[in-house]
């Protein structure tokens, strides 16, 4: 389209502007964003009800249509009934995306303030509902589910029984499992469904993003396992950290489809936390969360330790341990050489596929491989995209499921 006016049924200008630039990334397509031709405007005032503002409305989707037109421009300027830019009605500005020279590996925190302290005040005060800062619709609070008691299966904000009763797992707005395991896996002990772990076990979560270096650390962990001849013997759960409005893990441009269904065909648990931009909620107490659902799910552990997948990076560990500091942490590929991984990639069997990338001669959709890691050395960048340079995607689907885990040699 030429243009594109964003006047939502029932919200002011200011709820559409922040929807359209929250859509910013399904707007890039457009002519009308590459020649800057987006507006927004009061849904609720203009369109949405039938009377006499139906005509400033008129006006305002005339204005937009023709502002490439000085002659007509000029002339809907003049009329007395249409709303001032900036008044019911506005061009919407975009924010500027710097090209990164790298992609953080540290999951982003939430950083709006908005509805996670009204949450609290409300929960401290008893209350019921409270009202969100944005729709200004009621919201029932933890204290109104615990009052039900039961999940009510409809994937509450504030859901305090892990979304039990949801059907649809992707549609989680708290931590919660997205996938539970197979009963008859058959991985090792290690691999096991949340219902058959017994009491007393070590549970090993692995932050997964789906990529290529979570991929390889559960390689390791196999590896680890099958070595050490029964003497750990822990139990793997995948932890998946991702955005609740988009669906997609931040830099990896995953969805979480593709790491639910990796899961699957590793019949791995997946537990998935959702972060809410609009929430204000930092991103340590989402992960606190996820790990209160994994002892809900495994009361009787004997042990929890978290696991990781980088590299090299001493700033990313420092930081991890020092906000992490009360849990045990483990790095199984910690300096393990490029070659010694390339090796175990390609012994897997498995496609890895570049998901996003900042380098042009690295392209979204080229397969990683040796040949690729070679030239990304060559144009001195991280051979492994550990700097941030690229994101890549485990395929695991393209073998079986033994031969991904390194189970079959």
């Amino acid at each position: 389209p030429d243009v594109v006016l964003i006047g939502c049924c029932g919200f002011d200008l200011k709820r559409n502007m922040m929807d359209s630039i929250q859509a910013m990334d399904k707007l890039k397509p457009l002519r009308a964003f590459r020649e800057g031709r987006i507006y927004a405007a009061d849904g609720n005032l203009f369109f949405a009800r039938p009377g006499p503002a139906l005509r400033e409305g008129i006006a305002i989707l005339a204005r937009c249509a023709y502002d490439d037109e000085d002659v007509v421009r000029e002339a809907l300027d003049e009329l007395s009934f249409l709303p001032k830019e900036g008044n019911g009605w506005a061009q919407v500005h975009f924010p500027a995306k710097e090209k990164k020279l790298s992609i953080p590996d540290v999951e982003d925190l939430v950083t709006s303030d908005t509805f996670f302290e009204l949450h609290q005040e409300a929960c401290e005060a008893n209350e019921d509902f409270y009202a969100d800062p944005t729709s200004g619709y009621n919201v029932f609070t933890e204290v109104a589910h615990k009052k039900r008691g039961k999940c009510c299966g409809s994937g509450c904000r504030h859901c305090p029984y892990n979304h039990v009763n949801l059907k649809d797992k992707t549609m989680i707005q708290q931590p919660a499992f997205l996938y539970e395991g197979t009963d008859n896996a058959n991985g090792g002990a290690f691999i096991s469904s949340l219902s058959s772990i017994p009491p007393n076990s070590h549970i090993k979560v692995l932050f997964f993003s789906g990529g290529k270096d979570s991929y390889l650390t559960i390689r390791k962990l196999v590896q680890q396992k099958l070595q050490s001849n029964g003497t750990d013997n822990f139990h793997l759960i995948l932890l998946t950290t991702y955005d609740f409005e988009t669906k997609v893990i931040a830099h990896q441009d995953v969805n979480i489809d593709t790491v639910c269904r990796q899961a699957r065909h590793l019949e791995i648990p997946l537990l998935g936390i959702p972060l809410h931009r609009s929430s204000g909620e930092e991103y340590l107490s989402r992960i606190e969360k996820g790990l209160d659902a994994v002892r809900s799910a495994v009361p009787d552990m004997k042990q929890l330790t978290l696991v990781f997948g980088d590299l090299h990076l001493e700033h990313i560990r420092q930081w991890r341990e020092k906000e992490l500091s009360k849990y045990s942490l483990e790095y199984p590929l910690w300096k393990v050489p490029y070659t010694e991984l390339i090796d175990d990639l390609e012994s897997s069997g498995v496609n890895i596929v570049v998901s996003a990338s900042n380098q042009d001669g690295i392209g979204v959709g080229t397969t990683f491989s040796r040949t690729l890691w070679q030239d990304a050395t060559k144009m001195g960048i991280d051979g492994f995209g550990e700097e941030g340079e690229f994101h890549s995607v485990a395929e695991v689907w393209t073998t079986s499921k033994e031969q991904a885990l390194g189970l079959k040699l």
